[in-house]
């Protein structure tokens, strides 16, 4: 089933441009068409499979949350506990993930409505609002990802470097409606001692970017949030 997901064709980009330009990060409110939102949204929730995505020190792990969950409790209680011990001493993050571009690389999926993401975001269109906002012409593509952030779900300070990618800049999409600031998941960022300078909250069908490299996390999200915080997320290539 092809779905008609749309970004909106009445963005004002100059203004949000000149924001990334003198700032190194921008937000855009109504990305997508109102109904693409939705449905988009929509999409994401009832999404299967995801990953739980963490970290041991350098080392990246993603395990399938349905072979998480069905381990005994104090097993499961145990793997938190560990995570949050690192996370007292070290880089950490855990949440929820679907690497869009990575299985439309391996070809896995290709009848999931998710897959379509990757065109969507990759179409000539939305790439050159890409470029447009970021004022780099050389943009080739964007990865794709889709995230899930629930009840104490984090990722630590990191600056979105990679050695073997030309990152220009970040972006994340937020796709949960109604979202109160005090349930967390802000995209903070960082001054050289340790400030908050700016904290986006992820407000519905908004487009936060920031140029890379650049400090920055996402704010651990509240215990008694009754919502998870979805969103579509990647990087600007050359």
């Amino acid at each position: 089933m092809q779905i008609a997901w749309a970004t909106n064709p009445s963005l004002e980009l100059e203004e949000a441009a000149e924001e990334l330009a003198t700032t190194g990060r921008l937000q855009l409110h109504d990305f997508l068409t109102d109904d693409s939102a939705h449905s988009l949204h929509a999409a994401i929730a009832s999404h299967s499979p995801w990953f739980v995505s963490f970290n041991e020190g350098s080392e990246n792990f993603e395990i399938l949350k349905d072979d998480l969950d069905r381990i005994p409790q104090p097993q499961k209680l145990r793997f938190r506990q560990q995570v949050e011990e690192r996370a007292s001493r070290q880089f950490q993050y855990l949440f929820y993930q679907y690497y869009v571009t990575e299985m439309d690389r391996r070809s896995e999926g290709v009848d999931y409505p998710l897959t379509q993401l990757q065109a969507l975001m990759n179409s000539p269109e939305t790439l050159d609002i890409f470029r447009a906002l970021s004022g780099e012409p050389r943009v080739t593509d964007v990865d794709v990802m889709v995230s899930r952030y629930e009840r104490g779900h984090f990722l630590m300070q990191h600056d979105d470097s990679h050695s073997k990618r030309d990152r220009v800049a970040a972006y994340v999409l937020n796709l949960t409606p109604e979202w109160r600031a005090d349930w967390g998941g802000h995209l903070a960022f960082f001054d050289k001692i340790g400030n908050i300078e700016r904290a986006l909250v992820p407000r519905f069908n908004t487009l936060n970017m920031f140029t890379v490299p650049q400090e920055h996390a996402v704010q651990m999200v509240a215990p008694y949030s009754p919502k998870a915080r979805l969103s579509v997320t990647g990087w600007l290539h050359r």
